[in-house]
């Protein structure tokens, strides 16, 4: 802490004395709570009973380091046996502590579930990968190829389509609020969006993030089934693995049961609407239904889950499947994983079939949480972290 008081303003030795004293009982009591504050748990239903809890918890108190930290809620799957625990708050300073049914958002981590409905309609017949997406659009799109080479469903799903990652219709448009920047993008501005873009090299061939590319996917999987994306997605997933909790709609939600997002001054911000493009990520969602979607994405006896594993593009060690990244840890096992992020919120999910384990971390703030994650994944490895090199991780692309 920086003086409070500088002595040398102070000339007279003994009031120099005086002062001096006066200036250290000042700094015991004024640096006291601040310490406190450094050193004091942040609220909690970790048992710590066991060394896992031990370890999350260590864990966990590092993240609230970062001041910007509000909430948040883990799950983990560790040889197929749930484990959860909340810290903080649902909203700042009302001192309510989140628990495993709180619902926050999901951001991109709704892509995942985008890329189970496609390969669900590849076994459908509905829709080929290997397809030119012109196929399922209405109109002329002369645009979307490049030098004679389309750019086709699978470039949607791995981000090499080379579709612009925002249109710049989404920001120019009058209606824009930066607080809630897709509310009222309809499909219309999308497509015109998509019509304006311009292709600068082949698809397929360089990994390059892309919102605008899952939303269109996600209209395409829409009218391919003439159903809306949440029936399809509740048909085929939360349905089946009994996640009754995840919604879009949470307006017949009590306010007490949603962990509101924050900005970086820990201040409350809207829960981001996404419309008529929510493939790319308007999920919202509860630690314990998304330990059951670890748990369905583990088992791989659904066709559809298994198939949206598969790599479209990358190396065996780092790559791109229908929407999910791929890694694999320091010992070899692969992981399936995706992070997510809106205005407020920020949210991350690894998979490990191998080793039937697997987090979700939920928060409602903006603090940093990779850290965390590769932690916790570190503990359910069993190996310390070593960092990942060379191809991009989903936690900085939401």
């Amino acid at each position: 802490m920086r003086n409070l008081i500088n002595l040398r303003l102070f000339k007279k030795p003994c009031v120099n004395n005086y002062f001096s004293l006066i200036f250290l009982i000042l700094f015991f009591y004024l640096s006291t709570p601040a310490c406190y504050g450094q050193s004091k748990r942040v609220p909690s239903d970790n048992p710590l009973s066991s060394q896992l809890d031990s370890l999350v918890d260590r864990s966990v108190q590092e993240y609230f380091q970062d001041k910007k930290a509000v909430g948040l809620s883990i799950g983990l799957v560790q040889q197929g046996k749930p484990h959860f625990y909340n810290y903080g708050e649902t909203k700042a300073g009302n001192g309510q502590l989140p628990d495993s049914k709180t619902i926050y958002e999901l951001g991109s981590i709704t892509k995942s579930f985008t890329g189970i409905i496609l390969a669900q309609a590849v076994l459908d017949k509905k829709i080929n990968l290997e397809d030119d997406i012109r196929k399922y659009l209405k109109g002329s799109f002369p645009n979307l190829s490049y030098q004679g080479t389309p750019i086709r469903i699978k470039d949607l799903a791995n981000h090499t389509s080379r579709i612009t990652r925002i249109f710049p219709n989404m920001w120019e448009r009058p209606s824009y609020d930066s607080l809630n920047p897709l509310f009222n993008y309809s499909r219309k501005l999308l497509y015109e969006g998509l019509h304006q873009m311009k292709m600068d090299t082949l698809p397929g061939k360089i990994y390059s993030y892309s919102n605008m590319a899952v939303a269109l996917l996600g209209t395409i999987l829409e009218d391919s089934y003439g159903q809306d994306y949440f029936s399809l997605v509740s048909k085929n997933i939360l349905k089946p693995y009994r996640m009754m909790n995840t919604r879009i709609d949470i307006r017949s939600i009590a306010p007490d049961r949603v962990a509101w997002p924050h900005d970086a001054q820990r201040q409350p911000v809207p829960l981001w609407d996404l419309g008529e493009v929510p493939a790319m990520g308007a999920l919202r969602s509860t630690a314990a239904d998304m330990v059951n979607y670890i748990n369905a994405n583990n088992a791989e006896t659904n066709p559809a889950v298994k198939l949206s594993h598969q790599r479209t593009f990358g190396s065996g060690e780092e790559g791109m499947a229908l929407n999910w990244f791929i890694h694999n840890s320091p010992k070899g096992y692969r992981i399936l994983e995706h992070g997510g992020g809106t205005g407020g919120s920020r949210s991350s999910l690894d998979c490990i079939p191998q080793l039937n384990a697997g987090l979700v971390i939920l928060t409602n703030s903006l603090a940093n949480r990779n850290t965390l994650e590769k932690e916790l994944l570190a503990i359910l490895n069993k190996t310390r972290h070593k960092k990942r090199s060379g191809y991009p991780t989903s936690s900085a692309h939401h």
